[in-house]
């Protein structure tokens, strides 16, 4: 394409200098005709064919330009695709059952949708040139919402929204981190009341002084180029890395850790992570505050996690086994009803955002800043109260179906 377009270029230069020449010529020579006697016979003819020569050169280069112009413009149309509105026309569509129509493929409302659009169309609005119009703010931050969504390929959803490949791509890493920079505060530990709100629902279950629940999940990828392969090959016998989640009473994740390769284990994965490093310096949540027991002992802040977490001042794990007391047992049972919250969480997040329940083939990079990402939507629509649609929330996913949250 570019050789042709430098052909087109020296041809259209060469035209116009002929031109220009020939101009030149045809003026000296009716200067020349001007000068002399009209007496002069045959004179009459002379101009007569001279204008026709002169027209018929204007008339060559009008069709030379023309042609020229024509062939640009297929060459344009081919280079900048004309698409069709697709899903996107259908999605601007208000009322009535078009608003559940837009909350099913984007997972957000209308007005959350405009809200959050509001923050973070600075940092994904592109400038426009000569060449082409940029992509709109709404229909970027649709594209990504619709891919997370539905867990289909870039050439997918791009196609369904009327825009190219390349685009999706660009529109899919600039809402990713516009969300991070503009809403990168929500994941952190609750202050103030919210976290006092905390400590009183986990108490109830007979923990107190407990401000969330932490677990691990695996993000399926395929196996990743220029690693050790074998890193990432967990128990199940596939590739993945590993996602770390802590969340409140409500579902609300306020901490996420991600990238860990498949084969390491929980245990591993906490001790590499912000969270041990905050609980072992006594930082945080876990600086201040401390809880009187029944028996009079007193406790400061600390998490539930499962058995495969080594027991902490600040981490409470089942005991387990077969051979339990008693009161072991109501442990075990008041541990596992206080937990739920972050399988709940899991089952959320998997099931709102079907992306992470199929082999991701990104760079680690992307993947990492995408679960983030989803964590943050998450954790707007918990703040929302956004309600869960029921074709979403009981369907079948892609490689199978999950049980119910």
């Amino acid at each position: 394409m570019d050789d042709w377009d430098d052909s087109m270029f020296l041809l259209v230069y060469i035209l116009l200098q002929w031109m220009n020449h020939r101009n030149v010529v045809a003026m000296v020579v009716i200067e020349a005709t001007a000068a002399v006697p009209t007496s002069v016979p045959g004179m009459s003819n002379a101009l007569l064919l001279l204008a026709g020569a002169a027209m018929h050169g204007m008339s060559l280069a009008s069709t030379v330009f023309a042609v020229v112009g024509r062939r640009m413009d297929d060459r344009r149309r081919i280079w900048v695709l004309q698409r069709s509105g697709g899903v996107w026309e259908d999605l601007q569509r208000v009322g009535g059952r078009h608003e559940k129509v837009f909350q099913r493929f984007c997972r957000l409302s209308r007005p959350l949708f405009e809200e959050v659009l509001a923050r973070i169309a600075p940092h994904i609005q592109r400038q426009e040139t000569n060449w082409r119009q940029p992509v709109p703010v709404a229909q970027k931050f649709a594209c990504a919402l619709m891919r997370w969504a539905s867990g289909v390929f870039y050439r997918q959803s791009a196609h369904s929204l009327g825009i190219g490949l390349a685009s999706a791509l660009r529109s899919n890493e600039d809402v990713t981190d516009a969300l991070i920079n503009e809403y990168g505060h929500l994941l952190q530990f609750p202050t103030d009341q919210r976290l006092q709100d905390t400590i009183d629902a986990f108490e109830r279950k007979g923990f107190p002084g407990c401000v969330g629940a932490i677990d691990c999940t695996h993000v399926y990828i395929e196996k990743p180029r220029n690693e050790r392969g074998e890193c990432y090959y967990d128990r199940t016998g596939q590739f993945s890395i590993v996602a770390q989640v802590v969340c409140d009473h409500e579902c609300r994740i306020t901490s996420a850790f991600v990238g860990s390769p498949g084969s390491v284990n929980g245990s591993r994965v906490l001790r590499v992570s912000p969270v041990y490093r905050q609980a072992q310096g006594g930082t945080g949540v876990f600086a201040t505050g401390s809880e009187v027991l029944r028996d009079g002992w007193r406790g400061g802040r600390y998490l539930l996690g499962d058995a495969g977490n080594p027991q902490l001042p600040w981490l409470m794990t089942p005991v387990g086994g077969s051979n339990k007391t008693p009161t072991e047992q109501v442990y075990d049972d008041c541990h596992t009803s206080a937990r739920s919250c972050i399988e709940r969480t899991f089952g959320r997040l998997k099931k709102v955002w079907r992306n992470f329940m199929r082999r991701q083939i990104v760079n680690m990079k992307t993947l990492r800043k995408e679960f983030m990402a989803i964590c943050i939507l998450h954790n707007i629509m918990v703040d929302s109260n956004v309600e869960i649609d029921r074709g979403v929330r009981y369907s079948g996913l892609m490689g199978g179906v999950l049980s119910r949250f």
